[in-house]
């Protein structure tokens, strides 16, 4: 059982009080939030006793804690600091006097889960929030109760937390599954229409892929600061959107919201290289959020804006997405082969099933097959060699050529690939737009609070 004090005014931190059982003498393993300037926090003072209050050695380890306890209650508690006042991205952690917003991985610490495997289940965990007068708390495992029981480690883990006193809550169903919304702050769009554009994409992707792979999903729109836009997936039922105040729900956005539904299939259900979870998602959400909007010319534009960035990549022939991401190349996603080259990656496939086949095929049934494999696989793993066989079972020679060029090898993919894939997907000319001169990114920060 945890207790999470929240303490909103600065000093602004949680102090966190929990109690486990061990049925065994000996030292167990605590996994650590994350110290990186990414997660936002840092543990302070963890200490730990037994029921009877007698402490208990306890030693660091890389990622957290090992505690020397006899069986039975260990008692231990530690103060959370937060390194931002707001977060910088949805995968960050920010606390203020106005709001907490935190991926659960970075607040607890928590039984390993790499301890615990198919034949011995995580332990129950409870968590009771204590908030300033008025707050609510929002998370994957519920909104607004009491106590909250996260289902898995996972949730715990990697779902959403955040708490304020001016959460609006909306509640609907799409796809055949039920979703949440709470949204904070105002922008230059409705709350309805953040609504649609969410329903749009769990319906579409249900679709495609087949039906939601969780039970629920809990969607948070918060204020980031000028110039730090983003929307990430923050665990298996959860997706954070942190978006500035003067943003617009134009292409761009919508884009992001259906890539980042689509992370729940796609990082969530699957696992495999980011070429795929992030490139091809990103195809899957410019292609979906086409049909869902009526506009293929949508679908055109980002693929043509992916084309142009990838381009301008200087490795663009010289490194294969295996070794961009092996050998860990840092950058934004407008930089970096595995979201640019993936994504024109998933158009060239999924253009040459569908002539491979008359039409009678598309890449949602690859997905699909690399989906159903990945519920009984390991770890939900699904590795390249596999998805190539499925590719060649859905598409035959054509699909071949393409992955030997594209996704195996460095071939250069041309204005008159994207185009001709693009022709095969949708059935309509589609003319490359002129190249549009972009400025560089300026990124306006404002002083912590």
């Amino acid at each position: 059982m945890y207790d999470v004090d929240v303490f909103a005014s600065p000093p602004a931190h949680l102090s966190v009080e929990a109690r486990i059982t061990t049925t065994t003498t000996g030292s167990f393993a605590l996994v650590a939030p994350s110290a990186s300037v990414s997660s936002g926090t840092d543990v302070e003072g963890l200490v730990a006793t037994d029921d009877r209050g007698r402490p208990v050695v306890v030693q660091p380890a890389a990622n957290g804690y090992h505690v020397a306890a006899p069986a039975g209650a260990v008692r231990f508690r530690y103060r959370l600091d937060f390194q931002n006042g707001v977060a910088l991205s949805s995968t960050g952690a920010g606390l203020n006097e106005t709001h907490l917003y935190a991926v659960g991985r970075g607040v607890f610490v928590a039984p390993d889960p790499a301890a615990y495997g198919r034949e011995r289940p995580y332990p129950v965990i409870r968590v009771h929030f204590i908030t300033p007068p008025g707050w609510h708390v929002v998370t994957a495992w519920g909104v607004d109760e009491d106590a909250y029981a996260p289902p898995t480690s996972g949730a715990l883990f990697g779902s959403t937390l955040a708490a304020a006193p001016d959460y609006r809550i909306y509640r609907d169903t799409a796809g055949g599954t039920p979703f949440v919304l709470a949204v904070r702050g105002e922008r230059h769009f409705s709350d309805s229409a953040l609504e649609q554009v969410i329903a749009g994409s769990l319906r579409r992707a249900s679709e495609t892929l087949g039906g939601v792979p969780v039970p629920e999903v809990t969607y948070t729109s918060d204020l980031g600061w000028k110039g730090r836009t983003s929307g990430s997936l923050q665990g298996r039922a959860s997706v954070g959107l942190i978006w500035e105040p003067g943003e617009l729900l134009g292409l761009a956005r919508t884009h992001d919201l259906f890539h980042e539904t689509l992370h729940l299939w796609f990082g969530g259900a699957m696992d495999t290289d980011r070429w795929w979870t992030e490139g091809v998602t990103d195809y899957f959400a410019a292609r979906l959020e086409a049909e869902w909007s009526g506009r293929p010319e949508d679908l055109a534009d980002l693929c043509y804006q992916s084309l142009r960035n990838y381009q301008h990549i200087e490795r663009d022939t010289s490194m294969t997405m295996d070794q961009e991401q092996r050998e860990n190349v840092l950058g934004d996603n407008t930089t970096l082969l595995v979201y640019r080259k993936g994504m024109l990656a998933g158009l060239l496939l999924d253009g040459a099933i569908r002539r491979a086949t008359d039409g009678e095929a598309t890449l949602g049934d690859l997905a699909r097959r690399m989906l159903a494999y990945a519920r009984q696989a390991p770890d939900r793993r699904v590795s390249d060699a596999r998805i190539r066989d499925y590719a060649l079972e859905v598409g035959g020679p054509a699909v071949e050529r393409v992955w030997r060029q594209v996704v195996a090898g460095t071939a250069l993919i041309s204005e008159a690939d994207v185009t001709d894939a693009l022709r095969a997907v949708t059935g309509l000319p589609v003319a490359a737009p002129a190249p549009i001169a972009k400025e560089r990114k300026s990124l306006i920060g404002h002083p912590k609070p």
